[in-house]
């Protein structure tokens, strides 16, 4: 497992396949530690660099999930290609086109790429969509995705009226929000599940998940809850996806607690520390499930001031299947 080799592109560049090697071009689901927790016996960890050096221009990672499926990410939101800024276009086809034939090589039958929302870099989707398209990949699934652009205009300016005054409310109820610590990670982890439960949805991380991703990436993972007369009733879970990008991963509010609406307030707190940390987007996730929407929720996060932006999962099979399948 993690045997290390090159694949050669051309006299300038080539790709290193298990170095591991350190790179400011990332996010958190394509570093080396979440590859780590998610391996298998078939994984490959491929960052592109300049020959015979580690200047890293791009990475990704496969792992196989199945017989001869390799899939990235194993887990998690996505995965998908990174690279750097301004990378040349013929380079950036020749790193897809040369994983993209290896996988073939060793006996994959589908290979499945789960992209960034558009939102994370409209550059890279454009790019990446244009080429794995001429690839032969198709898109599998399509979902939209939610995001606030975190700007110097106050969060309460960003929602609508109905929300306005559900923070406010919060606010003269003595409600209040802030960051949390590991000592109540437990009580926001139950608030947030037994949420998704009361409304009939799966969650899809169990908290030994969780802890071993604070443990993994202690200072990725923040935990954000509002409080009423030292109660907890309402809570999320955030991932720092780069410097750039805060996703807010879950969040939920206790039972009857309609009236007040802390989700509101958990927000308007989570957008301010995202402004302090110089955050430039808030990803508040998908509301759609294959592609159907979830009207409520769609709406839900409108009001909140967030756009749309599509988050697309690519996937291509073998000649073999196809020809099977026919």
């Amino acid at each position: 497992m993690n045997r290390r080799f090159i694949l050669p592109i051309d006299e300038k560049y080539e790709i290193k396949v298990n170095y591991f090697i350190d790179s400011v071009a990332n996010h958190i689901f394509n570093t080396s530690d979440f590859f780590y927790i998610h391996q298998t016996e078939r994984a490959f960890y491929f960052q592109l660099c300049k020959k015979n050096s580690e200047i890293v221009l791009g990475t990704i990672h496969f792992t196989e999930v199945a017989s001869d499926l390799f899939k990235s990410p194993t887990k998690g939101t996505f995965g998908g290609f990174v690279i750097q800024e301004n990378i040349d276009f013929n380079v950036y086809e020749q790193f897809i086109r040369t994983v993209d034939d290896y996988l073939w090589s060793i006996g994959a039958k589908k290979i499945e790429v789960i992209m960034q929302p558009m939102c994370h870099n409209p550059s890279l989707f454009s790019l990446t969509y244009n080429i794995m398209i001429r690839l032969g990949y198709v898109v599998e699934n399509h979902e939209l995705n939610y995001n606030l652009v975190v700007d110097n205009i106050c969060f309460s300016a960003k929602i609508n009226h109905g929300n306005r005054k559900r923070l406010n409310k919060c606010l003269r109820e003595d409600f209040t929000a802030k960051e949390l610590d590991y000592s109540v990670y437990d009580q926001a982890y139950s608030v947030i599940l037994e949420n998704r439960i009361r409304r009939g949805f799966i969650f899809s991380m169990k908290y030994e998940q969780i802890l071993r991703m604070v443990s993994t990436f202690p200072d990725k993972m923040k935990f954000f809850g509002v409080f009423h007369k030292d109660i907890i009733v309402c809570s999320s879970i955030c991932v720092v996806i780069n410097p750039f990008i805060l996703y807010v991963y879950a969040w939920g509010d206790i039972d009857n607690m309609q009236n007040y609406s802390p989700i509101t307030l958990l927000a308007n707190y989570i957008y301010e520390y995202a402004q302090k940390k110089a955050f430039k987007l808030l990803d508040l996730g998908t509301s759609t499930i294959l592609g159907e929407p979830n009207i409520g929720l769609m709406q839900f996060k409108k009001n909140l001031g967030c756009q749309e932006s599509l988050k697309l999962s690519f996937s291509k099979y073998s000649k073999i299947m196809i020809t099977n399948n026919k």
